[in-house]
């Protein structure tokens, strides 16, 4: 059973729709990513999760209730099983760490041996035990938000919703916040759904996404899939920016006159393009010239770009362009 089920959610505000028909599942134990630019409606959708949004049509099923039918004290139930990460932390200036971490316990009710023990528990695997005493302006940015983690999991969600948790942080204390996100999910087996507009973020810890444009979903897959073979103008403008797909200006004017051959862009796949240069010499004795690589290490694969271009007969060119068609793991475009 999926965790978060969305079928043909739509949600309006007046004359604004902000969501249309948006229909996709997230796969428990999963990190599902939803990327969009600004006013996509990435927030409005993640609301809906956790009872905070309700949508004007359509449904939302979050393990295997819907929060917009139930009671308060039912959606209450259900929010501890849905804990959210926040983009600017919201923490109490005047609470430590500690007592920070501890706020949807005591606001459970839950005794105070069980409030220390969950917060020991949550602080030392968010790696900030030392700092328990410390007050919030004690602490670096991606300390704080670290803190905001350590609160999320304390109620021992199954469930974790992440608002653009690091669009704040800088890139090395991100890549640290997106390794410890990774481990949760890892060790704990908790759903995280994430949403960001840095498609980055989405290649380092995502096992799919889905793609919002003006309130509607554009194209939904695997992370690979969509680094792969992005089907959407918009997702192939996000792609671009973390596995640039153009030519520099100075190969494609050279491009463009003809002096580099025939000239193929190769999409590859967890290394299938590792020995292909070698291959297509030693295959079909063609010459091919790399003239420009990018990759993308995934969560769970390596997409990368490499443009060649190939030299030799015409008959030797087709039948190597015939073989890398046919290869797996590998996808061919001819640009000239």
């Amino acid at each position: 059973m999926p965790a978060v089920t969305f079928n043909r959610v739509t949600r309006t505000y007046g004359d604004i729709t902000a969501l249309e028909d948006v229909s996709f599942a997230v796969p428990a134990g999963s990190i599902c990513g939803v990327v969009g630019t600004s006013g996509a409606g990435k927030s409005t959708l993640l609301r809906t999760v956790n009872g905070l949004e309700v949508p004007t049509g359509g449904s939302v099923t979050v393990l295997g209730q819907e929060p917009a039918q139930l009671k308060s004290g039912e959606l209450r139930a259900l929010r501890r099983d849905v804990s959210m990460i926040f983009q600017h932390y919201n923490l109490l200036g005047s609470k430590t760490v500690a007592e920070n971490v501890a706020i949807p316990l005591r606001l459970a009710g839950v005794g105070k041996a069980e409030i220390a023990q969950r917060v020991a528990d949550a602080l030392d695997l968010v790696g900030l035990t030392d700092r328990a005493g410390h007050l919030p302006r004690q602490l670096s940015g991606g300390q704080r938000q670290r803190v905001g983690i350590a609160r999320a999991l304390v109620t021992n969600p199954k469930i974790v919703l992440c608002d653009e948790p690091t669009s704040a942080l800088d890139p090395i204390t991100t890549a640290q916040i997106l390794d410890l996100l990774v481990k949760i999910n890892d060790e704990l087996g908790i759903t995280i759904l994430i949403i960001t507009h840095q498609m980055d973020v989405i290649a380092k810890i995502a096992d799919f996404v889905a793609v919002l444009e003006n309130g509607r979903l554009v194209e939904k897959a695997s992370v690979g899939e969509i680094f792969a073979r992005p089907r959407a103008e918009l997702t192939r403008r996000f792609v671009e920016t973390v596995v640039p797909q153009r030519l520099p200006a100075s190969l494609a004017q050279d491009a463009a006159k003809g002096a580099l051959g025939t000239v193929v862009r190769v999409v590859h796949e967890g290394g299938a393009g590792r020995s292909l240069l070698n291959d297509l010499h030693k295959i079909f004795g063609v010459d091919a010239s790399l003239l420009h690589a990018a990759d993308a290490p995934l969560r769970h694969t390596t997409v990368g770009t490499m443009v060649l271009g190939l030299q030799g007969s015409d008959d030797r060119v087709g039948q190597a362009l015939d073989w890398l068609a046919a290869r797996n793991g590998i996808t061919e475009e001819v640009l000239s």
